[in-house]
């Protein structure tokens, strides 16, 4: 898993957290209000069910008493009618058949009742109205007072629901002539807005007395105090803050906890690096070392020079490759490889890992058998060092670790078809006939320090770094690597590597006997190694390591041929040949004849890792160690 997926989950599954947390604390706090407001309005329309009932059962027990008593005087009634409304503060009075008063509950009331108005309809029944009372009128069994009118005082009810506090109660009485509307004082608060608006509860009951025609609506109406919503949203802000910091604090602990991780994974692969390096190449120094002693031992038996020889070429080549293979695997983990083409005559590159090997195969006892498809062209363009560098990466662990005696390769030509055209490759096939790999062994394509814990080999180096460099090349150029491997039967690897036909390019036949050849180079050994390596094809060569004496010896000479070596004392080597080409310029402008000069670049580094290189088109560039046969291919192509 990447850091980055795994760092991202942590932060999500904080975030889903905290978004749970604000959940359940709005729920909370929503069913907390609804609790309350449910509390205060069932409050609200249970004490005003029993005051209305309570009312009833007066008005009742008002009918009753004249139903009981043949005649009530007005004494009796006051004094029935007084103690019994006294703790409700209503008030009752009958009246004549005329509609006059006649008896009433509390005198006191007399000058209130001046306001009373009474209208009888054309179907007998009456309407009552007094400011400041709702009136309830039914009859009763008295001939002289045929109507009893019973008042219930508003002021009585507003003092009632003022004990609600921060609850809105509207009573609206509906037998009057005009309708009453009654209101506590909480009802006077102006109603929120915006955000504060969803923290707003309503309902309505209806309260009826059908049998006196009575009927109330009651509506009761409660606002979550500001100061409870406005302290609500700072939790869930401060919630959802402290959620969102947590993530992100999870998401980058997370992070940094993994990319610690991965330094230290780094750190032990660079020293399993180093360690492999400093293996591979104490190994063949100590060969050459070894050899170099036995040569000048030698010297008296000539029989044995060439296989000394040849040993020390093998440990020479070998340790090339550990180099080869230290600086792919750096650019494989950068992702900077390309591909450096040239052409390469198939038949010599043949021949010469087979003179690489003849010295290994008569010390180990095992044969190396290639065999190249008639198919293939003589000539192809392909870099040339790094398919030397695959090839012999496998066959060389073939040869360590098989146990077989015979390691098999075959190479033919393929035509990759893709979207726009087929491609061209070079189809290596190599095989050895042991016990095979284990799948613990296998990993070494992914992680180029993975060894099977049990496994002869797990302490040696070299093998996972050498597969891993292969596979990670192959992929970054545009190639492919499979391996195969079955217990008993030995491995099989297939490389398919990108190559381009050179039909369109024209091979000379070059006589090179006696053709000039400029070698400029501040390390001597170079110069002598390349100088020798040229005389035996019999150029002419000419040689200096200061970059003054080079360009004296141009005009002196005038070569055909200028190698120069990249990294120089006073200059770099592209420097040097812009200043040559100037020099012949100026040379074949002031004389007659003119004069065709190639240059060679010769750079331990890559042609990448020289970002100049791409303003001089008309320089071929070799890469170390200097190769007779990746020159002459060179220098046998028309330009």
């Amino acid at each position: 898993m990447s850091v980055k997926y795994s760092a991202c989950i942590n932060m999500f599954s904080g975030l889903w957290v905290t978004i749970l947390v604000l959940w359940l604390t709005l729920s909370h706090s929503l069913y907390e209000f609804d609790a309350i407001y449910d509390k205060k309005a069932q409050a609200v329309f249970t004490s005003s069910r029993d005051m209305f009932l309570q009312h009833k059962i007066m008005l009742d027990a008002l009918k009753s008493f004249f139903h009981a008593s043949s005649k009530v005087t007005s004494q009796e009634f006051e004094i029935f009618a007084k103690d019994l409304l006294k703790i409700k503060s209503a008030v009752a009075f009958t009246l004549t058949p005329s509609l006059e008063l006649a008896y009433i509950s509390d005198k006191t009331m007399a000058t209130e009742l001046k306001q009373f108005e009474l209208v009888k309809e054309p179907k007998g029944e009456l309407k009552a109205s007094l400011a400041n009372y709702t009136l309830a009128v039914v009859a009763i069994d008295e001939p002289n007072m045929p109507y009893l009118v019973y008042a219930v005082s508003h002021q009585r009810i507003l003092a009632r629901i003022e004990q609600e506090q921060g609850v809105c109660i509207t009573y609206q009485f509906e037998q009057s002539f005009e309708q009453s509307l009654l209101q506590n004082s909480s009802c006077n608060l102006k109603l929120a807005s915006g955000l504060f608006s969803l923290f707003n509860y309503s309902d309505s009951q209806t309260l009826a007395i059908p049998e006196y025609q009575t009927r109330v609506s009651l509506q009761v109406q409660y606002q979550v105090p500001q100061k409870e919503v406005i302290e609500l949203i700072v939790i869930i802000l401060l919630i959802a803050a402290l959620g969102i910091v947590l993530s992100f604090l999870l998401y980058f602990k997370s992070k940094n906890q993994q990319i610690v991780e991965q330094i230290k994974l780094d750190n032990r692969a660079k020293l399993a690096v180093l360690s492999s390096i400093n293996h591979e190449i104490r190994t063949p120094i100590n060969a050459i070392l070894g050899y170099s002693r036995m040569l000048k031992k030698a010297l008296s038996q000539p029989q044995e020079l060439d296989k000394i020889v040849d040993k020390m070429a093998w440990s020479a080549n070998l340790l090339y490759s550990v180099a080869e293979n230290t600086l792919n695997y750096s650019k494989a983990e950068a992702g900077q490889l390309k591909l450096n083409l040239h052409s390469v005559n198939l038949h010599e590159y043949v021949g010469n890992i087979q003179d690489y090997y003849r010295a290994f195969s008569a010390t180990s006892g095992k044969r190396l058998h290639i065999v190249v498809s008639e198919s293939l062209p003589q000539f192809i363009e392909l870099d040339g060092t790094k398919l030397f560098q695959l090839m012999t990466n496998i066959i060389n662990n073939a040869f360590k670790y098989s146990t077989g005696s015979e390691v098999h390769c075959y190479m033919d030509l393929h035509l990759k078809a893709n979207a726009k055209n087929q491609r061209p490759v070079l189809r290596v096939l190599i095989r050895d006939f042991g016990d095979g790999m284990s799948k613990e062994a296998q990993r070494a394509l992914v992680d180029p320090f993975m060894h099977a814990a049990n496994s002869p080999i797990a302490a040696t180096s070299g093998m996972g770094l050498g597969l891993y460099t292969c596979n990670r090349l192959l992929e970054q150029i545009g190639g492919r690597f499979r391996l195969r491997s079955q217990k008993g039967k030995g491995t099989t690897v297939l490389l398919h590597f990108p190559c381009q036909l050179s039909a369109a390019k024209e091979r000379l036949t070059l006589q090179y006997d006696q053709q000039k050849v400029l070698i400029i180079d501040d390390n001597l050994f170079n110069l002598e190694i390349c100088r020798a390596m040229l005389e035996h094809y019999h150029f002419q060569t000419f040689s200096t390591d200061n970059t003054e004496q080079a360009l004296k010896m141009l005009v002196n000479h005038l070569p055909q041929i200028v190698i120069v070596d990249y990294r120089l004392q006073e200059m770099n080597g592209l420097q040097l040949v812009r200043q040559m080409q100037q020099v012949l310029q100026n040379l074949v402008s002031d004389s007659p004849i003119e004069h065709h000069c190639r240059f060679f670049l010769l750079s331990a580094n890559d042609c990448d890792d020289i970002p100049e290189l791409a303003s001089f088109p008309e320089v071929h560039f070799m890469q170390k160690p200097f190769s007779a046969e990746v020159f002459l291919s060179k220098l046998a192509v028309k330009e």
